[in-house]
């Protein structure tokens, strides 16, 4: 048991890492867009939605991740432990199914992780800076 512990352990840390590059992809994007909408595009209420748009997806995404570090907390503690002779390795989705709150606990989850600073960083800043331009340079 142990040693699928660790195995899932190893899996999960490389999808959690491999999440968190693909969330400042869609950071860097974001900024990309933000400058490009600026000088190209006179309609800032686009480039503001463009960027919703943008950290929801960030939101969801960073949602997934959650999801893989809870399960990594949860084999730590049990390896810690070591006396939950009744957790098995290899339980993600099944741990997740059991404690999935539907539809709306599903959104409420991924709005809440949109507005975490590490989340909500450069989208605030970008909508402000889009706004600036629209209203007093654009």
């Amino acid at each position: 048991m142990k040693n699928d512990f660790h195995n899932e352990w190893m899996i999960l840390h490389g999808d959690i890492e491999k999440y968190e590059k693909f969330s400042l992809v869609i950071k860097l994007v974001s900024v990309l867009t933000s400058v490009f909408s600026m000088a190209f595009i006179a309609n800032g209420w686009i480039s503001v939605a463009v960027i919703f748009v943008l950290w929801l997806q960030d939101g969801i995404w960073k949602t997934f991740q959650k999801r893989l570090e809870t399960r990594v907390v949860f084999i730590e503690q049990t390896l810690k432990n070591d006396s939950a002779e009744d957790h098995r390795a290899f339980q993600l989705y099944s741990q997740w199914g059991e404690k999935r709150q539907g539809s709306v606990g599903l959104v409420k989850e991924y709005l809440l992780n949109s507005i975490k600073p590490t989340v909500a960083y450069p989208y605030v800043v970008l909508v402000l800076l889009v706004f600036i331009d629209y209203q007093f340079i654009g």
